[in-house]
């Protein structure tokens, strides 16, 4: 090889869309598409992500080797220029780059090769669904079914799938395909993907129980609170070795959760419905690898799909899968498809050797001292009352946009709600559409000019009703597509710098001991926003993006949930701790480094620890090294100094229906929109003139009620 770096560049083109930049074999940088546009579960278009890691970077695209791709559904046969709504990408057929498109099952196992811990393991792949049969670029040495009609092959897809990788081999021994879910019968419970997965299924019961596109981990949450003696009817055939969805019970179940209003009502309800999921979904994964085990000879088992995401269900297969290591991928879901085929295009298509990976699950760039310095001395707060006088002329920046833009007639009107939190509404020749649902119109709460762009150019908090004059479902995204987001944010940041609305500037300090100083604001109840070097891939928070607060004091939590996180009472907060001392705390003795497997506390502990412990007495642990972690690392230490225990909660830095934040602007702008009283980013501290709370012995909820009402298990 020259002395010139070799860069392979991974694409994941389906939902949960990402890039991953190799050099070398490594992981340079790699971010999922959400991060950077503020839409949770982006994907299709990897403009963002590619710009993204070439910038980071510092390289072009002639500097590129390879792109390897996957979309699920689709080998994009007919080219790789455009984007299925005719968007030209940056990389396609003309960018001089060999493009290289691989299977689906096949991306997930090559992450798991190229971040796993182990020379030698078995890979077991089980997501919501593969690629078509006929798609699939590498057959198994057993495929099921085996009879499937080659006129018919299309309308299967991948259930399941299974590897061993040894010796720079990777080699599938079975892989299951199901038919696809054609659901037509109407029956919301029928899995959206694939009839018989296992994944679509679980999907299915969360859309039952929550509507909407609420995070799969949602309903793991919502679980413990079910009682088991309400449903006991199998809701899979286990059948020699092969998972089955079993279609005759769901008849019955006639009242999908169509509002939060009726979630809180018919909370119980749902909430045994969750349990018995989650018991079934344990029952078929300990059969499934249970016998997959017999098929292998190794002792390593690597998971990954979005299944592996299942904490509870991890938990029980560290303990009676057969094989003596689990390595639990953090990137499980589709963004670590991305890492997957940049893989495959560094071991198969150049057939290098793989490097060994150091564990670390955060990718993403690391912003500097000056350039946080920077963000932190421009960042401003609009005056509440000046941002009010300015409605009307904000009204007419995005109206003729929007009117330039489709040739419609218009009127959008912004309704200054408390402190500059705004409301979109909509008038077509005068007369009045609908009302969107207010954006936390009960809280008084700041926002600055970006984080008014980020609402305008936002899917997550707005909902526009009316499905004739919009074409796309009627949501707000089809608002966003008539937008020129670009000359909005030109003019509004113009009218907002020459009418100088901003007369409020962050109180920021340096402290020597930062870890030791964060340590004390902790121990006084303070919850912080903790933002530092590249961000993590993947869903959970490992200290580089978190919030973090004391785990034991009461009232934490539910403050917590209501004024800084905007969900529901119900879900739980994680722990984490030195890794040193988790046998401590909790029944477990490994490591845990990706918050993807629960233990139960020990008694002793549960009082002090309540605030990350669930009301089953679990809790989703992080260990923490000094390795990969080294400042987090630094401030649990300190905070066992200052505390007497090395345990933290740690929930991510953002709020329900909003991506973790990637940039120091994207943590200023959350920071003053919440209950937050403190920031953490890079070697400064920011702290609010008045945050939002009472004195250190209690909290105080800011305006937003309960979002479920129920109260929590002791």
């Amino acid at each position: 090889m020259s002395n010139q770096s070799t860069y392979v560049l991974g694409i994941n083109l389906s939902h949960d869309g990402s890039a991953c930049l190799l050099k070398d074999g490594k992981i340079a940088i790699a971010i999922e598409k959400e991060r950077l546009t503020h839409r949770k579960h982006d994907g299709k278009n990897d403009n963002d992500a590619v710009r993204y890691c070439l910038e980071a970077e510092k390289i072009k695209f002639e500097n590129l080797t390879l792109i390897v791709q996957n979309q699920n559904f689709s080998m994009l046969n007919s080219g790789s220029d455009q984007f299925p709504r005719g968007v030209s990408r940056l990389i396609g057929e003309g960018c001089g780059v060999p493009i290289v498109t691989i299977s689906h099952h096949l991306a997930h196992a090559y992450n798991a090769v190229g971040t796993g811990p182990f020379e030698e393991m078995a890979i077991l792949v089980l997501d919501g669904c593969g690629n078509a049969y006929d798609d699939v670029i590498e057959k198994a040495i057993d495929i099921y079914p085996r009879d499937v009609d080659p006129d018919l092959q299309h309308l299967f897809f991948e259930k399941d799938s299974f590897y061993h990788f040894r010796e720079e081999l990777l080699t599938p021994l079975v892989k299951d395909f199901s038919p696809g879910g054609m659901n037509f019968k109407d029956n919301v419970l029928f899995p959206p993907t694939t009839k018989h997965s296992i994944g679509g299924l679980y999907s299915a019961v969360k859309e039952y129980c929550f509507g909407g596109t609420s995070d799969e981990g949602k309903l793991m949450g919502l679980a413990p609170y079910g009682r088991a003696d309400v449903y006991k009817e199998p809701i899979f055939d286990l059948i020699d070795g092969r998972v089955f969805v079993r279609y005759n019970w769901m008849s019955h179940f006639r009242k999908p959760c169509l509002s939060h209003d009726q979630f809180k009502k018919e909370f119980q309800y749902y909430a045994d419905i969750a349990q018995w999921t989650q018991k079934e979904i344990e029952r078929a994964l300990v059969y499934l690898v249970t016998h997959r085990r017999r098929l292998t000879t190794s002792n390593n088992l690597a998971f990954t799909g979005g299944v592996a995401l299942n904490a509870v269900a991890n938990a029980i297969l560290e303990k009676e899968s057969g094989f003596d290591n689990i390595y639990f991928t953090p990137a499980a879901g589709d963004n670590g498809v991305a890492i997957g085929c940049a893989f495959y295009g560094w071991c198969r298509v150049l057939g290098q050797r793989r490097a060994p990976h150091n564990g670390s699950s955060c990718f993403g760039r690391c912003y500097s001292r000056e350039f946080i310095r920077g963000i932190l001395d421009n960042f401003v707060i609009p005056n509440a009352e000046k941002s009010r006088e300015l409605v009307p002329e904000i009204t007419t920046i995005i109206a003729e946009s929007m009117q330039a833009h489709s040739g419609k007639r218009m009127t959008i009107g912004l309704n200054v709600v408390d402190a500059g939190i705004f409301t979109l509404f909509l008038d077509e020749a005068g007369g009045k559409i609908d009302h969107s649902a207010p954006i936390y119109s009960d809280l008084s709460l700041y926002c600055s000019a970006e984080q008014l762009i980020r609402w305008i150019n936002s899917g997550n908090h707005l909902a526009v009703k009316n499905r004739e004059f919009f074409d796309y479902k009627g949501d707000i995204h089809s608002l966003m597509t008539a937008l020129n987001l670009s000359e909005v944010q030109r003019r509004l940041r113009i009218l907002f710098e020459t009418r100088r609305i901003c007369d409020c500037i962050p109180v920021t300090k340096e402290p020597r001991d930062l870890c030791q100083y964060a340590a004390k604001l902790l121990v006084k109840g303070k919850v912080l926003g903790w933002f530092q070097a590249g961000s993590e891939f993947g869903p959970r928070a490992l200290g580089r993006r978190s919030i973090l607060a004391d785990p034991g004091r009461t009232g934490l939590r539910d403050f917590i949930n209501r004024n800084i996180k905007f969900r529901e009472d119900f879900r739980p907060f994680a722990p984490s701790v030195l890794y040193e001392d988790v046998s401590e705390y909790f029944e477990y003795e490994r490591e845990s480094p990706y918050m993807i497997v629960v233990a139960r506390v020990k008694p002793r502990w549960a009082q002090r620890l309540q605030n990350v412990v669930h009301c089953d007495g679990s809790s989703r642990i992080q260990t923490v090294t000094k390795e990969w972690n080294g400042r987090f690392y630094e401030l649990l230490r300190a905070y066992k100094q200052a505390s007497g225990i090395s345990v933290l909660l740690n929930t991510s830095f953002n709020r329900r229906g909003m991506p973790i934040v990637e940039t120091p602007s994207d943590a200023m702008g959350f920071f003053y929109e919440c209950g937050l009283d403190a920031l953490v980013i890079g070697d400064f501290l920011v702290e609010k003139q008045s945050p939002n709370r009472l004195s250190c012995g209690g909290r105080q909820a800011v305006g937003r009620k309960s979002a479920v009402g129920q109260p929590r298990r002791q």
